[in-house]
Formats: structure tokens, sequence, C-alpha cells
């Protein structure tokens, strides 16, 4: 556009619709907001439920245009204060409301600023949805910012800049006549969710899983992988933003946990990873059990079931007798044991979600064996994890239907299950960054400087049964089932929960559930 155009057009843009009088701004507060009652105290709106209570108020009562001018590179300011006389935190939302914007999709930018009331508080900038004001030809709503937390008793005050930009290259003659109409309305937000950042910014390459993952390689994104029920988005290396504080066991300490993936049911997989005082940011890594053995018995192919056919120390005389899930494995028991004394009688049962836990029996494509008695078999693991040099090629889909174990079957799983509790596989420990089959990797999260129990069989080797465990030196590695390794119990966080985890899964600040 020529020179004279955008001088001219600074002289005659009109700009409408900013000083809408006060009462204006609060009166439109969201009656939805809690579902709750609200009530008007002259220029501020307070709304109430319960142990919830939010006061909103568009304080600056100056700001003025008189003239309905508005030239290029002009700002307006709104202040507007959240103050929370309730007993619990609250995240808030703001939004356009009424909202007429007939300028260019580009020509009005806004940007917001908080700062709260603490002693030497300052102002910061607050992430929008987007950095233009919405257009809208017809009066609408329009998000403006979400995840606003206003912690109990504070108050909290915000600054909405407008700015009407020179775009250069750009005819804004369309401006001149243009109109700018809004009110801002609150509503109850939701918290900020880093791991849902993580799932969006999701990374498409396929990783090295020969080499050992000894950085954060998901920082900025998770990893994904189908499994039986989608999607599904895994941690890998030394992850320092997958913590998670959820639980209190017997003792009434509270329990420590890593994210191995969200699966694509999305409820959240996460291993137990040890205890810390109540309410504390610290705790102790440890495993839930030590110095335990899968089987005393292990001289028979059905022993690297986590359910298996026939009384323990009976041959198996099948494939079919083998892998048929009618008795508990010690192991099992053990786990089980220790899931309804820290979870189901603790009182956190409901938050667990029913998801398939993959003891997979199916056989490795050069296996020469036939799955039961004491005679060699190799199983499907063990061909993914570089055995032999290999292919390392992890997944988290379960071949065979038998080995999804569920409590109900219409969880997708066999509904052999008494508690929705496992272990991690051994493509969940390659996936995560162990590196190769035998291969030491002391910097990934899933190292705990002890070798401690999977899910998944090995082999059946002529005198002994073997599973795959995470070795003293983080590697994925397998061992007799006759010998004693540590246990970290694997739970699933139902769904519904993915949006309302709360923190950023830091050691300092980890996801909880309030």
């Amino acid at each position: 556009m020529e020179k004279f155009k955008k001088d001219e057009l600074k002289k005659k843009v009109i700009f409408l619709g900013l000083a809408i009088p006060v009462a204006m701004v609060v009166i439109s507060i969201s009656y939805a907001f809690f579902q709750v009652s609200v009530e008007s105290e002259e220029e501020r709106l307070i709304i109430r439920s319960g142990d919830l209570a939010l006061t909103f108020k568009d304080n600056d009562e100056t700001i003025e245009n008189t003239e309905r001018t508005w030239n290029f590179g002009d700002s307006i300011e709104k202040e507007l204060v959240i103050e929370n006389t309730g007993t619990r935190d609250i995240y808030a939302k703001i939004s356009w409301d009424n909202l007429i914007n007939t300028y260019l999709a580009e020509s009005l930018t806004y940007t917001l600023e908080e700062k709260g009331d603490e002693s030497g508080a300052v102002w910061k900038s607050v992430e929008t949805v987007s950095p233009n004001v919405p257009r809208s030809e017809t009066a609408s709503t329009q998000l403006l910012a979400d995840h606003l937390l206003v912690p109990s008793g504070h108050t909290y005050t915000y600054i909405v800049r407008i700015k009407f930009e020179d775009l250069e290259d750009i005819d804004q003659t369309q401006d001149i006549n243009a109109k700018f109409i809004t009110k801002f309305t609150l509503e109850q937000g939701k918290p900020d969710i880093p791991l849902l950042k993580l799932i969006k910014n999701a990374k498409s390459v396929v990783p090295n899983f020969a080499t050992p993952a000894t950085i954060d390689e998901t920082a900025d994104g998770l990893f994904s992988m189908e499994d039986d029920y989608g999607m599904s988005y895994y941690f890998r290396g030394a992850c320092e933003n997958n913590y998670v504080k959820f639980g209190k066991n017997a003792e009434g300490q509270d329990m420590w946990w890593r994210i191995i993936r969200v699966n694509g049911d999305n409820s959240i997989r996460m291993q137990y990873d040890g205890v810390g005082d109540l309410d504390a940011n610290t705790y102790t890594r440890g495993f839930a059990l030590t110095k335990q053995a899968w089987n005393g018995t292990y001289n028979d192919a059905k022993y690297v079931g986590w359910m298996f056919g026939g009384a323990n120390g009976s041959a198996s005389t099948s494939r079919e007798q083998a892998q048929r899930n009618e008795t508990d494995s010690p192991m099992k028991a053990k786990v089980d044991e220790w899931y309804k004394k820290n979870i189901v009688d603790t009182g956190y049962g409901n938050y667990v979600a029913d998801s398939i836990f993959c003891n997979d029996r199916s056989f490795e494509s050069r296996n020469n064996g036939p799955g039961y008695g004491n005679r060699t078999t190799y199983y499907g693991a063990r061909g993914r994890t570089g055995v032999n040099d290999g292919p390392i090629e992890p997944q988290f889909m379960c071949p065979l239907e038998n080995d999804k174990f569920t409590v109900e079957e219409t969880s997708g799983g066999n509904g052999a299950l008494t508690y929705p509790v496992g272990l991690i596989t051994a493509d969940e420990i390659l996936a995560g960054g162990s590196g190769k089959y035998s291969t030491n990797n002391n910097g990934y999260f899933l190292n705990k400087d002890d070798r401690y129990w999977s899910f998944s069989p090995g082999l059946m080797y002529t005198s002994y049964a073997a599973m795959f465990v995470v070795d003293s030196r983080g590697g994925v590695n397998w061992g007799s089932i006759a010998l004693s390794s540590a246990i970290a119990p694997v739970i699933n966080l139902k769904a519904e929960y993915l949006d309302k985890l709360q923190g950023n899964g830091t050691i300092d600040n980890p996801y909880f559930l309030r």
C-alpha cells in the first residue's frame, strides 16, 4: 500500500467499544460457573459454591475513548481483578463475550499479564489462545486465556493490552469502518497439564532402540507407538518430568510413581518408585518388595506365566495346558497382596483403570520348542530385544488374546485378574531407553540400581524358565524365575484423570490429584 494512503488512514480509523461502562463488563459473568448462586455488588460480581468463591471485577474505570479515534500503533488496556475468597485454589478462564470484531485478522493483537498480591510480585506474561483478537461478524464468546490459577486467599490482577497494528504491505482500508465491541466473562478453567502438551507434541520418528537413552529424549514431546487401545505415548531416557505422587500406603506415607506411558485409552501407566513423608515433595527411591523369586519351581515352561494351568509343581503336557489361566503364580499372589493392602484398603482403588498387561507367551520366530514341559522354548519378547544381534523392535500390541490380562473382559482382555495391577514389560523397558539386550544404562528413569522383575517371559531352557528383568546396571536382561529380584508394581490411572493432574511432573512439583 502506498505511504500516503497509510497516513490518511491513520487519521480516519474509528475504534469503537473499548470504553464500555464497568457494569457492562461484570454483569455478564457466566451463570454456569460452578452452577451456583451469583450476586451483584455494584461494580463486581461474587460467585460462591461451598468452599469455592471468586470475585471478578473490572477495576479500570478511567479508560475512555471520547474522541473515538484510533491510530496505528495505539493500544488500550483493561484491568481485571480476580479475588479468591474461598478455601480452595481455583483455575479460571477469561473470555471475550458478546465480541464483535470486524477488523482484519491481524490488525488487533493482544497480550495478557498477571500479578499476584504477594509481596514483591512482578507482572508476568500469561499464555493466551492466540496473539490476535478473534474476528467475529456477530456477537460471540471466544476464549481469551485458560489455566489461570488463583490460590485460595489471594487476589490476582490481569491486564489485557490490545494494540492496533500497522501491517506492512497489507491494505488496511477495510479497518476504517471496522467495529470492535466486547465484554469479558469469567468461568471455571482447567489446570495447565504439561503432560497434555507433551502428547500434543508427540514425535513421529522411531528412536534408535539399540542405543541407551541417557538424556531426556522426551523433554519437548513424547514418542508414540500403537497399543491394543490406540496410540500410546511413552517417556524415554533420563526423564525429569514424569514423577507422580499418588496414594498413601498402609503406613500413611505418600507413594511416588514414574509414568511409563499414556495408553491408547488415555489411562496413565505408571511404575511404583518409592515412598516419602506425608505432603513432602521428596521421597526415597525403592521397591514395593525385595528379594522375591518369581516361582521357586522353575523347571517347566508353564511357570513363565502370570497364571498357568494345573497345580504348582505338576508338569505341563501341552501348550494349551501350560498357558491356561487358572492358577496364580507366586509372583502374582505377592503383587496382589501388596495392591490390596496399599491401594484398595487405603481407599485409592477407584482411581485405577482396568487396562491390559501383556504376559506375552507367543513364540519367537526362530523358536523350535513346544511351549510346555522342560523343553527349550523361546518367547516373543526375546526376539525383540536384540539377543544374538537380532532386530530391536519393541511393541505395545499384545500378540495373543489369552495373554492380555485384565480384571474384566469388557476391558479388552482375558478377565483373569483379581486386581488391575501388573509389572512393566520388556518392550516398555526397551522403549524407555535401556538399549539392546544386556547393555548397561545407569542414566535412564527405569534404572533403580537393583534387579527387578518384568512381566515378559524370556525362555525355557532345559532345566529352568527365565523372565526378563531390569538388571542392577539398568539393562534389559533375563534371569531364572528361581532367583530373587525386587518388585516394582505397575498400575494405570483412569483416563478421566488425564486432564485433571496438577503439577508439572518434576520431582519438586510432581503430578498429583487434588
